[in-house]
């Protein structure tokens, strides 16, 4: 016979703070682009109705740049954020983003101000090619292939991106999509990008076949695709290399339990405030 024992163990769950979350950016020829919202409770549910009420639109936000420029921004529509899809992120209209120049920002919500800095870098990504990489004239799906060719005179960060048209809102950070040139400064890199989808919060109501081709990793037959492609500063690398890298090692795709590199300053904040030097391709799969 068997026999066991039960120790009553009570848990006391520590209130969570909810740090403020900044995503913000600035690229050549656009205008800045800002989202502000507050983290939820690990133990909280996780509804779309509970992500919207999050965003903070009530927030005080202003860019400046090197050259003497200022703007307060407002809440407005935008293709390239899933919220701004919603018209819930903070948008620029005077100032532009120029290569080789810094911007400033500045933020007071509930409160607190926060503020970061950073460069567009001056250099684009130089690619030799990109391609879709077809092994056999029967293939149907492939990945993307770029050869990227290196300035050794400079320490350059990169991080790409992919939109399907017709299936992804807006841009999504391909799979491992975001390094520097360490291990391969002044050389030309070949390497792939493959497909990650643009939000998790999108699936609630798809059919399989939906849920399936929402999450495939490649390219079909048929598809165009948008590929951005951008230099960045290390701050940008660092933040999100380390937020994927949670993700991609098995943690709950809603949930990121870790602290990551940040440039922004303040109390009990996190995100990135990035300066982005980018080139648009557009591919279509044949």
């Amino acid at each position: 016979m068997a026999v066991a024992c039960e120790t009553p163990i009570s848990l006391t769950i520590p209130d969570h703070d909810n740090p403020t979350v900044i995503e913000g950016w600035i690229e050549n020829g656009k205008p800045a682009t800002v989202v502000v919202s507050q983290s939820l409770s690990y133990f909280s549910e996780i509804t779309l109705a509970s992500i919207l009420s999050a965003i903070d639109t009530t927030a005080e936000v202003i860019v400046s740049d090197d050259e003497g420029n200022s703007e307060s921004l407002s809440i407005g529509f935008s293709p390239d954020h899933l919220y701004g899809l919603l018209g819930k992120v903070y948008m620029g209209s005077v100032i532009m983003g120029k290569a080789g120049h810094t911007y400033h920002l500045k933020i007071k919500s509930k409160g607190k101000v926060y503020s970061a800095t950073t460069i567009i870098p001056a250099s684009p990504p130089i690619l030799d090619t990109i391609h879709f990489n077809i092994k056999e004239p029967s293939d149907t799906s492939a990945t993307i292939r770029i050869l990227i060719r290196d300035n050794s005179n400079e320490f350059n960060c990169y991080r790409f991106f992919t939109q399907i048209k017709d299936l992804d809102l807006t841009f999504s950070q391909t799979s491992i999509g975001v390094f520097d040139d360490l291990t391969f400064n002044g050389l030309t890199l070949n390497f792939e990008l493959v497909r990650m989808p643009t939000s998790n919060i999108l699936t609630a109501n798809m059919t399989q076949e939906e849920y399936d081709n929402y999450y495939r990793m490649t390219f079909f037959q048929g598809d165009v695709v948008y590929v951005k492609s951008t230099t960045t500063d290390v701050w940008t690398k660092s933040f999100w290399s380390s937020l994927q890298s949670e993700i991609s090692g098995g943690q709950n795709p809603f949930v990121t339990p870790g602290t990551h590199p940040s440039n922004i300053e303040g109390e009990n904040v996190t995100g990135i405030w990035s300066g982005y030097h980018a080139r648009y391709d557009t591919l279509e799969f044949k």
